[in-house]
């Protein structure tokens, strides 16, 4: 498209600008895997229906029941005591294939899993964590030693190594 404002500017750098957009200052989002305007990303309707405490769509599976706070304690209790340290990513089918009651992060009032699983309603019970290539559910007690997960719209996130440094203010 021959974009000025990128002209000279490296793939690397470029690849930082973008994800910067999409990460902290939500001019882009995603939908359908391409790259959108934020105003008409999956991540807009998220937040959205998570400021009405509203399933998405794709939340509500039929007629299974959504978790409220209450459950959503009772079922991470269980999960973690049962086995440790859960894949983030494994969260939702475990409340479904084990307690029959679907996770909806938005009907909480959150547009992000990470974000409510770090919600001080729950945060005697859980932390998450990095680690290796993804994030993990541990007990709260086992998580103290680690630093906390970085917020998306707050500093350290992307791109924390050395180099130069993009502002996209």
């Amino acid at each position: 498209r021959n974009l000025p404002f990128l002209t000279g500017r490296s793939l690397g750098q470029v690849c930082h600008i973008v994800q910067l957009a999409i990460s902290q200052k939500k001019l882009l989002g995603y939908l359908n895997g391409a790259v959108v305007p934020y105003d008409r990303s999956h991540s807009m309707v998220k937040e959205k229906c998570a400021e009405r405490q509203h399933p998405c769509i794709s939340a509500g599976r039929g007629t299974t029941q959504l978790a409220s706070w209450d459950r959503v304690r009772e079922c991470l209790k269980d999960i973690l005591q049962a086995g440790g340290p859960v894949p983030l990513s494994n969260v939702k089918r475990l409340f479904r294939s084990r307690f029959h009651v679907e996770l909806s992060e938005t009907s909480l009032g959150h547009s992000k899993l990470s974000e409510l699983l770090q919600d001080p309603r729950i945060g005697d019970l859980c932390a998450v964590r990095l680690q290796g290539h993804g994030y993990v559910v541990f007990p709260a007690a086992a998580a103290a030693p680690c630093s906390p997960l970085p917020k998306a719209a707050g500093g350290g996130g992307v791109g924390g190594g050395g180099g130069s440094t993009i502002s996209l203010a």
